[in-house]
């Protein structure tokens, strides 16, 4: 696939790249690592996205280049990156019905080879942690490049600890450091981000949480989901991945009336892919989410119901 690649981005001049509504570090890292390899290949390319990016990620390279609103224009190749469904890049879907070829670069379990070119490899951890290899190719590599992929390989390896870390994982990142990054620097762009409100609202959350009777699912249903200069979704599993001996996690958004987020997390053991495809979304093994129309308590009753009895022979056997 990587040579296809290589042999579709030569030949053609101008490229339209994008990733997944709700952008974090390896949606952009990815994206905006391609846009460098290709100005650095004197091709034409613009980085579109449905929503505008979080302010935490301003300190990376080519942010500036992002656009959120595009006139109609034709594009020789359209690239998206980290996304398992054409769907889930919103807005810009309708876009990609102007290029003459999609190239899809994604590492989602549950990607659906939605393109011309599909380089889909659910193994790795991240997709920055794919691309390497690419710009590994094309022998191109610099600072800007660099720290757009560590950024997604940091925060898709949640800092390096969650499943899907790897050898792989580390020996890119050592390689990548030798350009000059500053791991510390990152951890603090990305680490402080919650306002004193934030904090207050984290706190409510935490107040109500709820378990199974075996203490192996933790969930909490918010009846209204607040904005937030940043989502603090990944705040609050980060938390909940301190309870000793929780395997699953799972919390339920109202973001609309009878329009419930359900977002999915797990250790190692419990394949929460499974159980987001099952309610029609999907993800990787240890991350995954749905949007379900129907009420909060309803869906809150449907979830919790399948996945105890889908961690049922778990449970039994720990």
């Amino acid at each position: 696939m990587i040579k296809k690649i290589i042999e579709a981005i030569k030949n053609n001049k101008s490229f339209l790249i994008t990733s997944h509504m709700s952008l974090e570090g390896d949606a952009l890292g990815s994206e905006l690592a391609l846009c460098l390899l290709l100005k650095k290949l004197k091709k034409k390319v613009v980085v579109y996205n449905n929503d505008a990016t979080p302010f935490i990620y301003k300190f990376l390279p080519a942010i500036n280049f992002i656009k959120n609103k595009l006139a109609n224009r034709h594009f020789d190749i359209g690239i998206v990156t980290d996304c398992s469904d054409i769907s889930r890049t919103g807005k810009v879907k309708d876009h990609f019905n102007k290029v003459n070829f999609i190239i899809n670069i994604d590492h989602h379990i549950s990607n659906t080879y939605f393109g011309d070119i599909n380089w889909v490899d659910s193994k790795a951890s991240s997709t920055c942690q794919m691309l390497y290899k690419l710009f590994h190719k094309f022998k191109i590599m610099d600072k800007q490049i660099a720290l757009c992929l560590y950024t997604g390989i940091f925060t898709d390896t949640g800092s390096f600890k969650y499943a899907n870390t790897n050898s792989q994982s580390h020996r890119i990142v050592s390689d990548l450091l030798s350009y000059g990054i500053t791991p510390h620097k990152i951890d603090e762009q990305l680490s402080s981000l919650c306002a004193p409100q934030d904090l207050h609202f984290i706190g409510k959350v935490l107040s109500v949480l709820k378990f199974d009777e075996h203490k192996k699912i933790c969930w909490v249903k918010l009846k209204r989901w607040r904005e937030h200069d940043y989502d603090l979704t990944e705040v609050i599993f980060s938390i909940l991945r301190l309870l000793r001996g929780v395997e699953v996690f799972v919390l339920f958004k109202k973001v609309d009336k009878n329009k419930i987020r359900v977002n999915f997390r797990s250790r190692s053991t419990i394949d929460v892919n499974k159980v987001a495809q099952f309610f029609g979304g999907g993800g990787h093994k240890c991350a995954s989410g749905t949007t379900i129309e129907d009420t909060l308590e309803n869906a809150e009753n449907k979830v919790i119901s399948f996945i105890r009895k889908y961690t049922n022979g778990f449970v039994k056997q720990n």
